[in-house]
């Protein structure tokens, strides 16, 4: 039982951070600016999920963390593009 609820929450946990920049993407490129995106915050997380995926890579690989980080820093990199296009 403790497998089947450590399994589930890994995989809520990598749905809710692989989707979490959806909203600010889509509201940017639905109003064409990206005036108030903190792009520190963006780049801190990226930082994070780098070393994210280091420090798995270095101890002990699990699919799901794997999938937050990459994903992560998949979303995080598309976020900064966004900004940088839509920047007025």
């Amino acid at each position: 039982m403790i497998d089947i609820l450590r399994e589930a929450a890994g995989i809520a946990m990598a749905l809710c951070f692989m989707f979490c920049y959806v909203p600010q993407i889509a509201k940017i490129i639905k109003t064409k600016s990206s005036k108030d995106v903190s792009l520190s915050l963006i780049f801190m997380c990226m930082g994070g999920y780098t070393f994210g995926l280091l420090y798995m890579f270095l101890t002990s690989f699990a699919l799901w963390i794997f999938l937050n980080y990459a994903f992560g820093l998949v979303m995080s990199s598309v976020l900064v593009y966004i900004c940088f296009k839509y920047k007025k």
